[in-house]
């Protein structure tokens, strides 16, 4: 038996939101969670606004996290995959699967990124509260 919940977040380039969310749990409740995150077509690079944004959350290692496939993450169980502004299905083993929606903002300016790490917070709380061990 597991001592700490699996979380997979993936997202469509791993660039940003899945990785948002991978830094939150780890920030707020690493002890208890292990967060990975993963992209369906990654890109070669976080977004840069995703490091800034999670440095002035207080979470200061976003830059050493690099881009990965869900290919790329382990081949286990997961107790939960959660993706992100991407279809529900993707190809790895979880016990609940759920689905983040966050409108489509392609490019988004400052101001909207900073709601949008907001409401992801929000839910990364949420969840984890919801699952601790």
């Amino acid at each position: 038996m597991r001592n700490k919940t699996y979380i997979l977040f993936v997202c469509h380039d791993n660039a940003m939101y899945s990785q948002m969310a991978e830094a939150m749990v780890k920030l707020y409740r690493d002890d208890e969670i292990c967060a990975f995150s993963a992209g369906l077509e990654p890109a070669r690079k976080l977004d840069a606004k995703a490091i800034a944004f999670m440095d002035r959350l207080g979470y200061h290692d976003m830059g050493m996290h690099t881009t990965k496939s869900v290919n790329d993450v382990p081949d286990f169980n997961y107790d939960f995959v959660i993706t992100i502004g991407v279809p529900a299905y993707v190809p790895v083993s979880a016990d609940k699967r759920l689905e983040w929606r966050f409108g489509d903002i392609e490019d988004p300016d400052d101001v909207q990124l900073l709601r949008l790490r907001d409401k992801l917070l929000n839910k990364v709380l949420n969840l984890v509260i919801s699952v601790a061990v």
